[in-house]
């Protein structure tokens, strides 16, 4: 009972705690495995799992049924306007960014310094098993629901907004990571205001996270078609800054088109109850 009391009454405490302890120790691996390639990817794409993996295993601690959570997380029945929004918006963003910073900012276009269009689908494919994508049954499947119990839709996402940020802190200073060409003073009211946009997904997919694991991928893949420099064009401060400013219009938009609710009804489906414990 005490277990199930702690992770009740400090669900972002005990999340944020066992996720960032299985990421960064994955990624401290990573830095230490010089001449390690194959070790060296094996130890970075298992720290992008580590939400994932801690609501998996808080999931079961806490008594309450992995797969019931699986698969309300997963559920596939979504509707189409919502894969639509998540596969669209990427798209739309980079083209306004990119436009903005070739034809009022004077940067100059690299067609030639960018992936083949064809070869989009396979980098979100492999981005949202293993480049991002896979964050979101921690975040916005887990942690996201348990804040909205006690707050806002709105500030719920604000907080999942800052821990979501903070927990990609080590990839700032250990070398190798993109983060380390990404000012931290853009990445964070960024990724915050991703967050929302993300939370307004989540809820009015009832609490699916397929649509935002499609968004989270599709923002990360389309840095690599960045047209004013490709992908180190996009995370240097100018084109970074742009995309940020896209991602923080919708944010605003999505804001005061639904309201602190960001989409939530009491139509959501409940968490489960915890599985009685029976004395032995």
């Amino acid at each position: 009972m005490a277990r199930r009391s702690l992770l009740d009454r400090h669900p972002l405490a005990v999340f944020s705690a066992v996720t960032y302890a299985l990421s960064w120790t994955c990624w401290l691996v990573w830095s230490a495995l010089p001449g390690r390639p194959t070790l060296r990817t094996v130890a970075f794409v298992l720290g992008g799992f580590g939400p994932f993996f801690a609501a998996t295993l808080l999931t079961a601690l806490s008594g309450e049924s992995v797969r019931a959570w699986l698969g309300r997380v997963f559920r596939f029945r979504v509707a189409p306007r919502y894969y639509a929004v998540a596969l669209g918006l990427p798209v739309v963003a980079l083209g306004l960014a990119g436009l903005t910073h070739w034809a009022v900012l004077g940067g100059t276009l690299t067609p030639e310094s960018l992936p083949s269009p064809l070869e989009y689908p396979i980098i979100l494919a492999l981005v949202l098993l293993f480049g991002g994508g896979q964050e979101e049954p921690g975040w916005r499947g887990y942690l996201l629901p348990r804040l909205q119990e006690e707050h806002s839709s709105l500030r719920a996402a604000l907080v999942v907004g800052v821990v979501w940020a903070a927990w990609h802190a080590p990839l700032f200073v250990l070398p190798g990571a993109i983060q380390n060409d990404i000012a931290p003073w853009l990445y964070l009211p960024q990724v915050v205001a991703m967050s929302v946009v993300l939370t307004w997904l989540t809820n009015v997919s009832r609490g699916s996270v397929l649509p935002a694991m499609l968004l989270h991928a599709g923002g990360n893949a389309v840095v690599n078609f960045y047209p004013v420099g490709g992908a180190a064009g996009a995370v240097a401060t100018t084109g970074y800054a742009l995309l940020a400013a896209v991602v923080a219009v919708a944010a605003i938009a999505v804001t005061v088109w639904k309201g602190p609710s960001l989409g939530a009804t009491t139509r959501e489906t409940p968490r489960d109850p915890p599985v009685a414990e029976t004395g032995g």
